[in-house]
């Protein structure tokens, strides 16, 4: 039987698509706290740009989850595509800082809408023999924009200012909406579909165990982004963005393999391999004194994380029925919001109190927690197919 193709018009067009959103909307984060600052918000109000643009993804994707179920995903992506467009062109304009924190909710309520849409289109796009593989392909758009991003937003930050930066990130949005133009998303057939209820839809109850996965997973990352490069200012290491740069070029190359890994053999063994190595790359960065150890911590968090988070997209789509695609989605982003939003929460806190290399030795047990608890699910799935 003649393999069935992943790589086709619509798929690279949505990829693009949405490399192009998460560059536009991520290099934006690491500018906005210092923008808000020269405004002279206070530090709380600094914290709640991070907190209002969570709660305005995880509000929204409910809803969206439950409308995808049925209805057409393309016209919602491109929506969502330019009211990001139109929001983030606000920015510049708003000088009072809580109209700026309520736009910032309706940024991320935005976000909420394109990001479930895109990740649900491509489900559909994808053959579902090779879904795994698929899905680790197409998350290559959301890691390494989210890694290069913040680099150059700082870059052209610095080297211009705040509004080109914001018109930089415009012009990628709009590019974003003429790259999907060139997607052909098929219409989901009409199913008849429970009344619409919201906390149950704010996780899909059959995808709770993989939910509960990510969330925990991702405090992981959340020490990363918070800490890392604090971190290297503590210990003397000048080329900190080495790790970023290493991280997403491993997770990259590696995703034709542990797709097809995951395809053949499910879920189990590739994420207990892959939290394992999420597990050394913690411990390998909380005794790291020079860019080798460095390096090397690096290669272990990209092979770990970076196959972890598409395995556990994935599995979370398998534990629904094709129709309810979007609701498992929306139920993945969410979860891996509130993991990063838990994370600099509780991290922030702890951190008063031990230091960096104890914050990432803690969360590297999170990886540890991950791999027992999979285990124990794959001997219960052995014992029932027995």
């Amino acid at each position: 039987m003649e393999k069935q193709k992943i790589f086709n018009q619509s798929f690279l067009f949505l990829f693009i698509s949405n490399f192009l959103v998460f560059i536009g909307f991520e290099m934006l984060l690491p500018i906005l706290p210092a923008y808000l600052l020269s405004m002279n918000a206070s530090s709380i109000q600094v914290g709640l740009m991070t907190t209002l643009f969570t709660l305005g993804a995880v509000l929204i994707r409910p809803f969206v989850g439950y409308y995808l179920i049925d209805n057409q995903r393309k016209g919602l992506a491109i929506l969502a595509s330019v009211a990001l467009l139109i929001i983030t062109a606000l920015y510049p304009f708003l000088t009072i800082i809580w109209l700026l924190l309520l736009l910032r909710l309706f940024h991320g309520a935005a976000w909420g809408v394109s990001t479930t849409a895109n990740s649900t289109m491509v489900v559909d796009l994808i053959p579902k023999t090779r879904l795994g593989e698929g899905m680790g392909y197409f998350s290559i758009s959301t890691t390494v924009g989210a890694i290069i991003a913040p680099s150059v937003g700082i870059l052209i930050y610095d080297s211009f200012s705040f509004n080109i930066l914001i018109w930089t990130s415009v012009v990628l949005s709009l590019l974003a909406v003429v790259g999907l133009q060139f997607v052909y998303s098929p219409a989901p057939a009409k199913n008849d579909r429970q009344p619409f209820q919201f906390f149950d839809a704010i996780f899909e109850k059959d995808a709770w165990f993989p939910a509960l996965l990510t969330v925990i997973t991702t405090l992981g990352f959340g020490a990363i982004i918070t800490f890392l490069v604090l971190f290297g200012k503590q210990k003397g290491l000048d080329h900190i963005f080495i790790f970023f740069l290493i991280n997403a070029t491993v997770s990259t190359l590696l995703r034709p393999f542990t797709g097809k890994w995951y395809d053949r053999k499910g879920p189990w063994s590739i994420i207990i391999v892959s939290a394992v190595l999420g597990f050394l790359s913690l411990v390998m960065l909380s005794y790291t004194t020079n860019n080798l150890s460095l390096i090397i911590a690096a290669i272990l968090f990209g092979a770990g994380y970076g196959t972890v988070m598409p395995c556990l997209q994935t599995w979370t789509v398998q534990k629904v029925s094709e129709e309810k695609s979007g609701v498992a989605n929306a139920t993945f982003l969410s979860s891996f919001d509130i993991g990063v939003g838990l994370s600099a929460l509780v991290l922030g806190i702890v951190a008063e109190w031990i230091s960096l290399d104890m914050i990432f030795r803690m969360v590297s047990l999170s990886f540890i927690f991950v791999a027992i608890l999979v285990y124990k699910d794959f001997l219960k799935e052995k014992k029932y197919r027995n």
